[in-house]
């Protein structure tokens, strides 16, 4: 398994009130329930339940509050982005009751009059439920719309209420005419000071690409960009969800999860509850490695049609040419906040994992083999020869190429004892 936590690391922290150990079938089935709903990979919708995000909620909820600005919430897969656009206006919605909120999915059959008539509806909707009607006097019956009639209408809205229209998976949209148009009626709505909130929500590096000639409504969008996690904050999301149960973790095992997690927050939810639910099988509260080591085989399991073929492609040859270790290196080499990593990166962990000390030139075509056609894109790349940097394409397959590795056999415990430290030092080889 992976190495003890550090000292430092603060195991689970103390319940205010310490619920009692279950003791029928039907209170362990109850327990096993509840983790379910805890833990759940899909968007949370507790504010409580959703750790580390403070500056990201604080400046959504001060583009409301200044009205006739819009949110554009960007990054990669697997971030929160849609738990934090759920929640973000909870802190104040208890006090503030004039808060009505519409959610729109899109997909990419979408087009501007199919996502603004959808959220038209839904806001309206979302008031009549709220025992607010006469906030959301305005029409909905179109079968087409402008910008200027989406205007028209959301000025009709009560100004006492707080309306925020949420636009989620936007990135799907592959309808040109649909991101100018939206990039219109956020300047319209801007310009004549309608005080609805319009928040854009997609898998993107930059606003550029959910939105069209943002620079020039560069005053009326407030972009948030949405990283990876540190430690501490995934940490807190386990420590969050499980203080409300009568279970607890181990150090060892909140370590390992966070150290696999590499920042995604979706992760550490799904591998804390597969642990905490194989505990659960043997009645035991405390949740240990050993529950974290069968949570990573239920989770290849689990996802081995999502991303066996995915791997299988970038890492299939005839030659001996340790593909899989390179990906495997992709997968544990130090990274940025967005999970980009440089060439360079993957020196020490590639070292550590083929026992041999390696240059950038061993494995420098595997790089372009796995951002390119050969190798299914599993990486995307960008900036120039010289400053290449690359991520994986779909930040869960990074988690899963390391538990295949562990499990492959592929590093042996001295090599995990070095590779999963905090900080990769320089390897003895």
């Amino acid at each position: 398994m992976i190495p003890a936590a550090k000292e430092t690391l603060m195991a689970t922290k103390p319940k205010a009130t310490q619920k009692p150990k279950p003791q029928t079938s039907d209170e362990w089935m109850m327990l096993e329930f509840e983790i379910q709903r805890l833990f759940d990979g899909a968007p949370v919708d507790e504010e409580q339940l959703f750790a580390g995000r403070s500056k990201e909620v604080n400046k959504m909820l001060q583009t409301v509050m200044e009205r006739a600005k819009h949110v554009v919430l960007f990054g990669e897969r697997g971030v929160g982005k849609t738990s934090l656009s759920n929640i973000f206006w909870k802190r104040y919605g208890t006090t503030l009751q004039s808060f009505i909120v519409a959610r729109v999915q899109c997909g990419p059959h979408d087009d501007f009059s199919s996502v603004w008539i959808r959220g038209l509806e839904e806001l309206k909707a979302m008031g009549i439920s709220r025992g607010r009607p006469d906030y959301v006097n305005f029409d909905t019956n179109f079968t087409a719309i402008t910008p200027s009639q989406v205007r028209r209408e959301l000025q009709k809205i009560n100004p006492n209420a707080l309306p925020i229209i949420i636009f989620d998976e936007y990135d799907k949209v592959t309808d040109g005419d649909t991101k100018v148009l939206m990039a219109n009626i956020v300047k319209e709505l801007y310009d004549f000071a309608v005080h609805t909130t319009v928040i854009i929500v997609g898998v993107a590096e930059n606003i550029s690409e959910l939105i069209a000639d943002h620079a020039s409504i560069g005053r009326a969008l407030v972009d948030v960009p949405l990283h990876r996690m540190s430690e501490s904050e995934l940490r807190e999301i386990i420590h969050q969800r499980i203080r409300q149960t009568p279970m607890t973790f181990s150090n060892d095992a909140i370590w390992t999860v966070v150290i696999l997690s590499r920042g995604l927050p979706f992760f550490t939810q799904t591998l804390s509850k597969l642990a905490a639910l194989n505990a659960i099988k043997t009645r035991r509260l405390n949740i240990n490695n050993g529950d974290v080591a069968e949570a990573m085989k239920q989770f290849i399991e689990d996802t081995a049609v999502s991303f066996r073929d995915a791997y299988g492609e970038a890492t299939r040859t005839n030659q001996k040419n340790n593909l899989k270790e390179t990906l495997l290196a992709c997968a544990l080499a130090k990274s940025d906040d967005e999970g980009f990593f440089k060439a360079a990166d993957l020196i020490e962990p590639l070292s550590a994992i083929m026992k041999d000390r390696r240059r950038i030139a061993h494995f420098e075509k595997h790089l372009r083999r796995f951002s390119g056609d050969d190798g299914g894109k599993i990486l995307s790349r960008r900036g120039g020869d010289r400053q290449q940097m690359f991520r994986f394409a779909d930040p869960m397959m990074q988690p899963y190429v390391i538990i295949n590795g562990i499990q492959s056999g592929m590093i042996d415990e001295d090599a995990k004892n070095l590779l999963f430290q905090k900080e990769q030092r320089e390897f003895a080889i």
